[in-house]
């Protein structure tokens, strides 16, 4: 449980998380649809990756017409993590000031 801890917040400090994160906050987005958080593919598919092992978000796969595509979506525990990053974000805005 601790490591899990320790991860989620070395997660929530790497560069893109807490966008894509607020991003999802807003409603389920497919990879595509993303690019405007992170445009490079690589290491959007990479957050998402590190996002979903630690169950901060859920992926579904939807048909559409021939193809598969993933639909990203915040779970419970994404929430709880977001307003995690935004408390701490909220902390080193005021001790900036």
């Amino acid at each position: 449980m601790v490591s899990e801890e320790k991860g989620i917040i070395r997660l929530l400090g790497k560069k893109y998380t807490y966008n894509m994160l607020r991003s999802l906050e807003k409603g389920p987005r497919r990879f595509k649809a993303m690019s405007d958080v992170c445009a490079v593919e690589k290491m959007r598919s990479q957050r998402l990756r590190e996002l979903e092992s630690l169950n901060l978000i859920k992926v579904r796969a939807k048909r559409m017409g021939r193809r598969a595509v993933s639909i990203y979506s915040l779970s419970e525990k994404g929430k709880k993590a977001l307003k995690l990053a935004e408390s701490i974000k909220k902390l080193e805005y005021e001790n900036s000031q």
